[in-house]
C-alpha cells in the first residue's frame, strides 16, 4: 500500500509535462503533513489530550510504535512534544538550505521510479538549466488512486480514513481543482473543504489533520509575502 506522501506526490504530477502541478512550497508543506498524518494514523504519534497525567493537551508524543514506513522513522523523534503546525513547520523547514520535506521527496520519488510507478526523464528549463520530470510509467496506480478520490469528492460517497486525510492535504494546497477541471472549482473546493472538517477518524487524528492543513496554509501564505517583498 502506498504512502499518503506518495499517493499525493502521484496526484501532484502533471502526467503530461512530467512536472508538479503546484509550487515547490506548497508540495513541501504537504509532504510535511503528509508524513505527520501518516505516523499519527499508523500509530506512531499520538496527539494528547486535556488531562494527560505527562504532556500538556495537543502535543504529538511519540508512542514507541515502529512506523510502518520506515522511511519515516527520524521523523517521530522531530515531531516528538511539538504542537503538530510545528512538526509540520520543522519536517517543512522552509528557509533551510535542504528541508527534510525535500529529502522526502527525492526517496519517495526514487522509489516509485524504482517500484515502476514512475520514469524519471531529464530535461532543461528555458533549454538551459537541468530539471527531472517524472512521468507515469504505471498509469493505473494513479487512476486507482484518482477512482478512490472523485467517489468522494464527485459521488459523495463516504472516506475511509486514508482518503479523507488525503483529501484533506490535497485541499489545503489547491490542487483538488487541477485534478477535476470538469467540474466547478467553487464545487469542488467546497466539498474538499466539507470533508477535511467532516467527521472522520477518531477525534485525535482528525484533530492532528486540521491543524496541518491550518499550517499548511499558513506556510504557503506566509511564502507567498516573502516572495512578493
Amino acid at each position: 500500500m502506498l504512502t499518503l506522501a506518495e499517493e499525493f506526490l502521484l496526484l501532484a504530477l502533471d502526467d503530461d509535462t512530467g512536472k508538479k502541478s503546484v509550487d515547490s512550497t506548497r508540495v513541501g508543506a504537504a509532504l510535511a503533513g503528509a508524513a505527520i498524518v501518516e505516523l499519527t494514523l499508523s500509530g506512531a504519534l499520538r496527539l494528547t489530550e486535556a488531562g494527560d497525567p505527562e504532556h500538556k493537551p495537543g502535543r504529538l508524543v511519540a508512542t514507541g510504535r515502529q512506523p510502518a514506513d520506515l522511511r519515516l522513522a527520524d521523523l517521530v523523534t522531530v515531531a516528538d512534544g511539538r504542537k503538530p503546525k510545528d512538526a509540520v513547520g520543522k519536517v517543512a523547514g522552509f528557509g533551510s538550505w535542504r528541508s527534510r520535506a525535500e529529502k522526502l521527496q527525492d526517496a519517495l520519488l526514487n522509489d516509485l521510479a524504482g517500484a515502476g510507478y514512475l520514469t524519471e526523464a531529464k530535461g532543461k528549463i528555458l533549454g538551459l538549466f537541468p530539471t527531472t520530470l517524472w512521468k507515469p510509467a504505471d498509469p493505473a496506480v494513479e487512476a486507482a488512486i484518482m477512482t478512490r478520490v472523485r467517489a468522494v469528492v464527485v459521488d459523495g460517497t463516504t472516506p475511509d480514513d486514508r482518503t479523507a486525510a488525503l483529501i484533506s492535504l490535497v485541499h489545503a494546497v489547491d490542487l483538488l481543482p487541477k485534478l477535476f477541471p470538469d467540474i466547478d472549482k467553487r464545487t469542488v473546493t467546497l466539498r474538499g473543504k466539507a470533508i477535511s472538517e467532516s467527521d472522520w477518524g477518531g477525534p485525535a487524528v482528525r484533530r492532528a489533520v486540521q491543524e496541518i492543513q491550518a499550517v499548511t496554509i499558513a506556510i504557503i501564505s506566509a511564502a507567498a509575502v516573502s516572495a512578493a517583498n
